[in-house]
């Protein structure tokens, strides 16, 4: 592992996202301008990041084996993907960062149920990853969701997801291969169960 090889002198907050939500106005991230010292070759630098509390993102397991997706519209790209139920992690504030204040496994269940209707009874989770670390911090945690009974959807304020269908995994495999999956956190979670024998 490589030592941090970096000194900070300075950072600013150029601007905080705060959404309203169900549960309040949350933070959800911000993005930070911070002079940096390279202590390996003492060159200073500028850069720009995206500090984030992470997300969890859920592959939900019907008793047939088949897997949720939803069909979201995501205003970024103006259009409609299938995508794995996620969330972001509550957290707040510090030291120009935001610093997670909620267990991944909380927002796993939270996101679960309010995207899917559907709760667990049991996650289990199976890897972790930075989603863009040369512009930022945010980390993915990774859960298999199992033995599921329906409840109630409870989309938050702005979530346009028009529909919760279950799939079976060579449903999955051609909609890859065709490209009807094309969100990055979506693959990794299904490639990460198609190693996997379950």
């Amino acid at each position: 592992m490589m030592n941090d090889l970096r000194a900070e002198q300075g950072t600013t907050v150029e601007y905080r996202e705060i959404r309203r939500s169900r549960h309040g106005e949350k933070l959800r991230w911000l993005v930070s301008q911070e002079q940096i010292q390279d202590t390996a070759t003492g060159q200073s630098l500028t850069r720009s990041f995206i500090r984030h509390p992470g997300i969890c993102v859920i592959v939900p397991f019907l008793e047939d084996g088949k897997i949720l997706l939803l069909h979201q519209y995501r205003y970024a790209v103006k259009e409609a993907l299938w995508e794995l139920p996620a969330g972001t992690i509550a957290g707040h504030e510090q030291y120009q960062r935001i610093v997670a204040t909620e267990a991944p496994e909380n927002c796993a269940a939270r996101e679960l149920m309010e995207e899917t209707g559907f709760e667990a009874s049991r996650l289990e989770k199976f890897t972790e990853c930075y989603a863009i670390p040369g512009s930022g911090d945010e980390l993915m945690h990774f859960f298999y969701a199992f033995e599921l009974t329906k409840r109630k959807q409870a989309l938050d304020i702005g979530e346009l997801i028009s529909e919760v269908r279950a799939f079976s995994f060579s449903e999955i495999e051609t909609m890859i291969a065709s490209g009807g999956i094309r969100d990055a956190k979506t693959l990794i979670g299904l490639f990460y169960r198609l190693r996997r024998k379950l």
